[in-house]
């Protein structure tokens, strides 16, 4: 299947999800909600967002430094919004990540190392998505009792925590099954890479950390937006239910999670008595701060590239490394 072809059953995935979605609700009470929020309120959760893309950019900095590249915390900052900004700008062109990687190879760091401070990026944030589900097992008990779903969340939490353990443990006999093959040979690399940088002794207890930090500052950016709709919501059940929302716009199937991400929301949050169509505006609203920050990030890092780059020279020029 071509690119172009990927990219149209993505949208048509969304399209059809949040068809279906507005097929269901009232449409008058569903526009009364998304078209009159408090902007106020929503221009702060843009700013919880772009708050969220530099913890985030601290996070793959301690990451990027434990490979002796000498990127400061503000380049990997500006690499981070050119990142979410293409990934925007061009859905199913240029993934975050393949912008960070190779933005980052332009400072000296090889592809396969570059590609390891991401995927191990991405995995701090798998893990403390994962091990949230715990608060989402309690919280769901809060509004559906049933003992059988909480032992369901306790086990694939258990088992996703142990099948992550067991291929962090194995990275370095894996890479030596796969080396001696030509299109193995990156991802040899590539796993080698990630036990060093994984082995960072207190830096990794900091990136899981932030990761968690993360989703704590996301519940509230999410929170924010109900309250900028006037829809009361416990904190708790947000954060509750934000690693399943997370998990789910994980799935290639959508363009950027939309659709996948309203379903989500309408579902969990019906479940505690919310309309649906507060639950579907708040999910809207959700996605198009994202895209309003990612859009400002964007500009931000074209307006500062100049700057950056006549600094870089001045130092080169005169004799120092570059920052």
């Amino acid at each position: 299947m071509t690119a172009k072809a990927k990219l149209f059953l993505k949208i048509a995935v969304s399209c059809i999800l949040i068809g279906s979605l507005i097929y269901q609700v009232d449409l008058s009470r569903l526009l009364s909600a998304a078209l009159t929020p408090s902007l106020p309120l929503l221009a702060c959760v843009v700013g919880i967002v772009i708050l969220q893309f530099f913890i985030g950019a601290c996070r793959w900095f301690l990451l990027i430094r434990g490979t002796g590249v000498p990127l400061s915390p503000w380049q990997t900052f500006r690499i981070l919004l050119a990142g979410m900004f293409f990934n925007q700008a061009l859905p199913g062109s240029l993934s975050a990540d393949t912008v960070r990687i190779w933005l980052v190879s332009q400072h000296g760091l090889p592809l396969s190392r570059a590609a390891s401070t991401v995927l191990l990026d991405r995995t701090a944030g798998l893990v403390s998505v994962l091990t949230l589900l715990v608060v989402t097992s309690v919280t769901v008990a809060k509004v559906a009792p049933d003992p059988t779903l909480d032992t369901v969340a306790i086990l694939v939490v258990g088992g996703a925590l142990v099948l992550l353990a067991m291929g962090l443990s194995s990275a370095d006999w894996i890479a030596d099954m796969i080396e001696d093959h030509r299109f193995g040979r990156p991802f040899a690399a590539m796993l080698r890479d990630s036990r060093v940088l994984w082995r960072a002794g207190d830096r990794s207890a900091i990136i899981i950390g932030l990761s968690y930090l993360l989703h704590v500052i996301s519940a509230f950016g999410l929170w924010v937006v109900f309250q900028s709709i006037s829809v009361e919501v416990d904190f708790l059940m947000v954060l509750g239910a934000l690693p399943l929302v997370i998990l789910g716009t994980l799935l290639p199937i959508s363009v950027g999670g939309w659709g996948v991400r309203e379903g989500l929301m309408v579902g969990i949050f019906a479940m505690t008595g919310m309309s649906l169509e507060h639950a579907l505006a708040a999910s809207i609203l959700w996605g198009l701060s994202v895209i309003v920050a990612a859009s400002l990030g964007g500009l931000l890092w074209v307006l500062s590239r100049p700057v950056v780059e006549r600094a870089e020279s001045v130092t080169e020029a005169a004799g120092g490394p570059a920052a």
